[in-house]
């Protein structure tokens, strides 16, 4: 005897599709929502101010400063593989990154410097020497006398957060405009003198042949070979400099970019 199965649907269940959709929607739009926020509270905790924080997205993703203006005004979210890059630049559990699950640090992460109402202490800050000379963002800049003018203090738990030691930072001024949007003339620059292996689309200061400062973006072809490059799209003002993978060994890196501040426009 053939069995028959029988399924009994009861009306009360049918829900109309649109609605579904709209709950869809909402739900979508709160998880974006969420998301921009505690990527804006990771990124000022790593002190990348939100004026620059599309540009220093963009540079950890490879994305378009575009698609991550997406992710900070809660348009879209990017997916695994970016996230994973974004939680780890920025020294955040991914998960709280993605859903707020856990704690925002990772284990062993220090915690950061009570607000006391205290005046600053050389425990919680330190004096980074801040150099009369300048980077140049173009074809480079000779400083033909360079001195300490003060320093500028950093907070230690930041610092170790980045995984940079007092003793290898210093900071330049900026000037020119090859490395906008990133960097303005004018601005600011903290460098870790011990980062010195260039690495792909990270940004150096590099010393030219004849003694100049520059401030460049470095990225790696297929080849081998490296690009010094600007950030600025105006190519035919600032074209991109080809090194070979050999030469690029003989180029003397003075240190690595690893925060800039400036004035807003």
């Amino acid at each position: 005897m053939n069995s028959v199965l029988t399924v009994h649907v009861k009306p009360e269940l049918n829900v109309h599709a649109s609605k579904c959709e709209h709950e869809r929607m909402v739900q979508s739009q709160d998880l974006r929502t969420e998301f921009a926020s505690r990527l804006k509270k990771a990124l000022s905790e790593m002190g990348i101010p939100e004026w620059g924080a599309g540009a220093r997205l963009s540079e950890i993703t490879g994305k378009t400063a575009k698609a991550a203006s997406k992710w900070l005004n809660a348009e879209t979210m990017p997916g695994r593989e970016n996230m994973k890059a974004i939680a780890s630049a920025l020294k955040v559990r991914i998960e709280w990154l993605q859903y707020g699950e856990g704690s925002m640090l990772s284990v062993g992460d220090p915690p950061a410097s009570p607000n006391t109402g205290q005046s600053p202490s050389s425990d919680d800050y330190a004096l980074i020497p801040q150099y009369s000379a300048q980077g140049h963002c173009g074809e480079g800049l000779l400083n033909d006398h360079v001195e300490v003018n003060g320093g500028l203090a950093f907070k230690r738990d930041w610092l170790r957060r980045m995984g940079a030691k007092p003793q290898h930072l210093f900071v330049i001024y900026a000037s020119g405009s090859s490395m906008e949007p990133f960097i303005f003339d004018g601005d600011v620059v903290l460098f870790d003198s011990a980062d010195t292996i260039p690495r792909d689309r990270q940004v150096y200061a590099i010393r030219r042949p004849d003694g100049s400062l520059s401030i460049k973006r470095m990225a790696q072809q297929i080849s081998g070979s490296w690009l010094i490059r600007s950030d600025n799209p105006d190519k035919a003002r600032y074209p991109d400099e080809e090194v070979s993978a050999a030469s690029m060994a003989e180029v003397p890196i003075m240190g690595r970019v690893i925060w800039r501040g400036g004035a807003m426009a």
